[in-house]
């Protein structure tokens, strides 16, 4: 509705009566009409800028309209058609059906009844003029109404766009995590095997040429040294492939144990409460201490488990943010939510957990949009330098 050219419309209507009035006031000055003036000019500008959203308080100021008009002009004279034209377009504008329709009528017939003096053709020429400009208002208010439509559309699209790209974000985000870590886990898993076969066998060989050599030493002194040569190049052999473990052992490796940890943990809740939980974490990484690791895994564990218990979610975000100097955690279910947290011993218990280690819990609800926690672990760089 906020179309200049209809703006200005309604001031130069305005300013066709003031001026119709000031012309009757040429020879002497009416107070009583200059008052009726003034209420007809402020009622249709408080209509339309203040209560224009408002259904009864726009019917009534239509029809004030009207009365004022008709009074107005069958004791002062003037213009008609101005009186009453403000009225029937704002009737287009501002009501809806059939109200629009009675109004509009009803100020028709007034306006009529009002100039029932005038010339014949004078009077059908306001009523064809009215008729004319209730049409074009019609079609003006059906061509906004679309026009809104095609904008409120839009406005969906682009929020379902964006939400579409957030959630794509997400997705990958989630993706790459999990991409890492099954990297990880498969080269740890590798390792692991080399060691406990590989091992094993190199070991068992340099038991059994050990017995080899006191056995040689009864049939021969060259059987003694080729046995006790072989034990050294075993031994060699085993330190060899213990240093190749090694560097295959990723060094990032520590810096994962944590993450590792909850991620194991939220597996393992997933697949014994069916809920849908989502670990995702940023790629700079750093190892926390022992302390903080178990006070952060408690956390997120107690975060499960009221997700499950008390709010009744089916999806859980859990995002882990590595920063120079802090760790943040945040966790969101999509649960019942409560507007009233009344924190039981378990969050209790942890509220005073991460304050011992020098960090922050805070958390939030609402009923209807789940439960919100966000965990801040502040480490030093000093202390950083020493878990690297």
């Amino acid at each position: 509705m906020e179309n200049r050219a209809f703006i200005i419309a309604r001031y130069l209507i305005n300013l066709i009566i003031i001026f119709s009035v000031a012309i009757t006031q040429i020879q002497a000055i009416d107070i009583p009409l200059i008052v009726l003036t003034l209420i007809f000019v402020i009622n249709t500008q408080f209509r339309y800028f203040q209560i224009r959203d408002k259904f009864v308080p726009n019917f009534i100021s239509i029809l004030v309209d009207f009365l004022i008009g008709y009074f107005t002009y069958t004791n002062y004279g003037g213009l008609i058609l101005p009186y009453f034209l403000l009225g029937i377009i704002d009737s287009f504008f501002l009501l809806k059906r059939p109200s629009k329709y009675i109004l509009v009528i009803l100020g028709i017939f007034i306006m009529v009844y009002g100039g029932k003096n005038l010339p014949l053709e004078v009077v059908l020429s306001h009523v064809v003029s009215t008729l004319i400009l209730s049409l074009i208002s019609s079609i003006i208010v059906k061509e906004q109404k679309s026009k809104l439509k095609v904008e409120d559309l839009y406005n969906e699209l682009r929020k379902s766009e964006n939400q579409l790209i957030k959630a794509n974000e997400e997705l990958k985000a989630y993706a790459d995590s999990i991409k890492e870590l099954s990297i990880l886990k498969e080269r740890n898993r590798i390792s692991r095997e080399i060691h406990d076969s590989v091992g094993h066998s190199l070991s068992t060989i340099i038991i059994q040429l050990g017995a080899i050599e006191k056995i040689a030493r009864e049939d021969g002194h060259l059987a003694s040294q080729m046995a006790s040569n072989l034990r050294d190049f075993t031994k060699n052999g085993l330190e060899e492939i213990r240093k190749a473990l090694k560097e295959l052992k990723p060094k990032e490796f520590k810096e994962y144990e944590t993450i590792l940890s909850i991620e194991s943990l939220v597996k393992d809740f997933g697949k014994l409460t069916g809920i849908d939980v989502r670990l995702t974490f940023t790629k700079s990484k750093w190892n926390l201490d022992e302390r903080s690791s178990l006070v952060l895994y408690r956390a997120i564990q107690e975060f499960l488990s009221n997700s499950a218990k008390h709010g009744k979610a089916s999806k859980i975000n859990i995002f882990i943010h590595y920063k120079d100097d802090e760790l943040i955690v945040t966790m969101q279910d999509n649960g019942i939510g409560t507007d009233a947290i009344k924190p039981g011993m378990g969050l209790t218990s942890l509220s005073e957990r991460i304050k011992e280690i020098g960090g922050n819990l805070t958390y939030e609800s609402k009923s209807g949009s789940g439960f919100f926690m966000r965990i801040v672990l502040k480490i030093s760089r000093y202390e950083l330098d020493l878990l690297s």
